[in-house]
């Protein structure tokens, strides 16, 4: 259960838990987004929120995808978001300083034009299959932890 906890309270975060528009009802999730690679003049990531802002879209839509594909099969889930771990690592680092530097208005700012992009994948996330047969399961847990938690 505490696994589902801290999905709810990511896509809160994610979402901006402000005051948006009642989400519209959907089950259709985007297909999972490549990440692509940052351009080489590009900034860094957390002085760049618009790319941020995207960057956690892709993520949160490829963490959705990635459950969805493992279905019931909690060592599939696993390495799947091992795998997103390592690909999305910057994300994490980057929100994590932006909100260290006190920046969560304008992140909040960044995120609210893909607002129901990001709703929907956190529909996708907690209504997955993945979720309730896997959260129990220790190696899932902290998989799924290690994914949302920010570099030493």
């Amino acid at each position: 259960m505490f696994v589902m906890r801290h999905v709810l309270w990511v896509a809160l975060l994610l979402c901006g838990c402000g005051n948006h528009r009642p989400a519209q009802q959907t089950t259709r999730v985007a297909p999972p987004v490549d990440a692509p690679a940052a351009p080489v003049d590009a900034g860094p990531l957390d002085q760049d929120l618009p790319r941020l802002a995207r960057r956690a879209l892709e993520m949160t839509q490829n963490v959705a995808a990635a459950l969805a594909a493992a279905g019931d099969d909690c060592a599939v889930a696993t390495q799947k978001l091992g795998e997103l771990r390592d690909a999305y690592a910057d994300v994490v680092a980057a929100n994590a300083k932006v909100m260290h530097d006190g920046r969560a208005k304008e992140m909040r700012a960044a995120l609210d034009p893909l607002h129901a992009q990001f709703d929907a994948a956190a529909q996708a996330i907690m209504g997955s299959k993945t979720l309730p047969k896997c959260s129990q399961d220790p190696a899932f847990a902290k998989a799924f932890d290690a994914l949302f938690e920010a570099p030493p």
